[in-house]
Order: structure tokens, then C-alpha cells, then sequence
């Protein structure tokens, strides 16, 4: 999204307002504007305790906004420990609904929805995310920048934060945690995939921990290409464990999120 002209004069003062924040938990339910060359990237943030000792980025998922999360995001909350909750929110306007929001844009690749169908083959699945190369690498460094300033910001180092996703946001969270310049605490994601995973391989930078969870009814993003990704971690020798729910479709349930947050929590 190209910064208009004259929200270029806020930039200044949301530097210092976000410094501001952080440290005085004043207006921290506010949306804030990160601005990075030519982009602008909105986000929420909340301290969780007296002082945060962590960083922890949650990313919504396609067609969505930080609304629709607002259950899984009050579960963060709660669980979370002495921590700066980052929420932000996808730049796109969602090519299927324009009241949403999205990371990168599908249709133009997938107008028959394709990857929904069960009997397409896990092979076309990971083809159409193929090619969404170009645009969620661009996503993944603006995120990994906003990071970077957050990190700066808050006196917070790289084995301190983590980046959690759910679907759309959890294909993201892989390529901004396998692209950032240090290594992540962990990586979670939340019924997601590898996605452009022939232009990750040759980008990987850092190999942080990742933990898959996935329900085995998930039919938007299908439980059949976790073995996949499965694989393409062992094979890139990125450590991951898995965690499967047999009941879950594609939604976030209350003791992912509590099994997610035990796993930062005791690091």
C-alpha cells in the first residue's frame, strides 16, 4: 500500500508515539502505522505483564481481519507472560471480498479454488501456492522490518520473538521466520502449509524452530499436505514438531493456542 503524501508528516510522531506506548501502556489498543521505504503496514499492539521480555507477532489469516481472530487473540492474551502482543493487519484489500483483508492474493492463481477440492492432489496444491513467490516474499520482509523495529524499540533480541500464524498468516509466518537475518525463538503455525516453497529453498537465511499444528478435518487448507510440509522442513533441516487435532477443521481452538504459548513460555 503507497503512503499518501500527507500521512508522511505522521511518521515522526508515531515513531515516538510507539516508543511512548510501549513503556507507559497507554493507547496500546490503538491501530499504528509502521512505514517502511514506500509501504505502509497498520498494526495493533499490547503489553501482556510489567515489562516485556518477548515478542510475539500473530498473523490473521486470508479473508480476514483482527476481528475475526479476536477469540484466538484473547486466548494469547491470556496465556502470554511479560510480553509486547503485535497484531498486525494484511495491506491487501482480499480479492474475494473487499470488507477483508489479505497477505498475498489468490485468485488471480487459483480462480477456481482449486486447492479446496478434495480431489485435487496434494502436487497442483503446492503448484498454486508456487506462485505466490513474488508477492509473500514481499510481505515477509516488510513484516520481518517491522519486527526488526519493534525489536530495537523494545531492547528485545531475535531468540526472544516469535511469529505465529493461522493459514494464510501461518504460510507467512514460515517464510518470515526462514528469510529473517537471525533466528526467531519459534515459529507456530496455526492449519497452515509451505507455501512458494521452491523460492524459500533458495532463501533460506535462519533455521528457527517451527511447530505445526493442523486438525485432520481442515478442508481449506488441507490436512493432506501436512506430510508435505512435513517433509520439506526435514529435507531443508528446519527442527519442527507436529501436532495433530483428529476433530478440528479449519479454526483455532483454545488448547492450540494454550500448547503454542506453554512452548514460548518455557523457552
Amino acid at each position: 500500500m503507497r503512503i499518501p503524501f500527507e500521512q508522511k508528516i505522521r511518521r515522526l510522531y508515531n515513531q515516538f508515539a510507539d516508543f511512548y506506548c510501549f513503556f507507559t501502556n497507554v493507547g496500546l489498543n490503538d491501530l499504528r502505522v509502521f512505514y517502511f521505504e514506500d509501504v505502509m503496514l497498520e498494526y495493533k499492539s499490547e503489553l501482556i505483564g510489567d515489562f516485556p521480555q518477548k515478542l510475539v507477532v500473530f498473523l490473521h489469516g486470508y479473508n480476514g481481519n483482527l476481528e475475526d481472530h479476536s477469540e484466538a487473540i484473547n486466548w494469547l492474551k491470556k496465556y502470554m507472560r511479560n510480553s509486547l502482543l503485535c497484531l498486525p493487519l494484511a495491506p491487501e484489500i482480499c480479492d474475494k471480498n473487499p470488507n477483508k483483508r489479505q497477505w498475498f492474493g489468490l485468485v488471480k492463481h487459483d480462480g477456481e479454488s482449486r486447492r479446496y477440492a478434495s480431489e485435487t492432489p496434494v502436487a497442483e496444491i503446492m503448484d498454486i501456492y508456487n506462485k505466490t513467490a513474488e508477492d509473500i516474499a514481499v510481505r515477509a520482509h516488510e513484516i520481518n522490518e517491522l519486527i526488526d523495529d519493534l525489536q530495537k524499540k523494545l531492547g528485545i533480541n531475535s531468540k526472544d520473538t516469535y511469529v505465529i500464524g493461522f493459514s494464510q498468516g501461518a504460510m507467512l509466518a514460515l517464510y518470515v521466520g526462514l528469510t529473517a537475518k537471525k533466528t526467531y525463538g519459534g515459529i507456530v503455525m496455526l492449519s497452515g502449509l509451505v507455501a512458494a516453497e521452491k523460492a524459500l529453498r533458495q532463501q533460506i537465511k535462519s533455521y528457527p524452530d517451527v511447530y505445526l499444528f493442523h486438525g485432520e478435518k481442515d478442508k481449506k487448507v488441507q490436512y493432506k499436505t501436512l506430510e508435505f510440509t512435513d517433509s520439506w522442513l526435514t529435507e531443508n533441516k528446519i527442527a519442527h514438531k507436529i501436532f495433530i487435532y483428529p476433530d478440528l477443521a479449519h479454526k483455532i481452538r483454545e488448547d492450540e493456542i494454550l500448547k503454542a504459548i506453554s512452548i514460548i513460555n518455557q523457552k
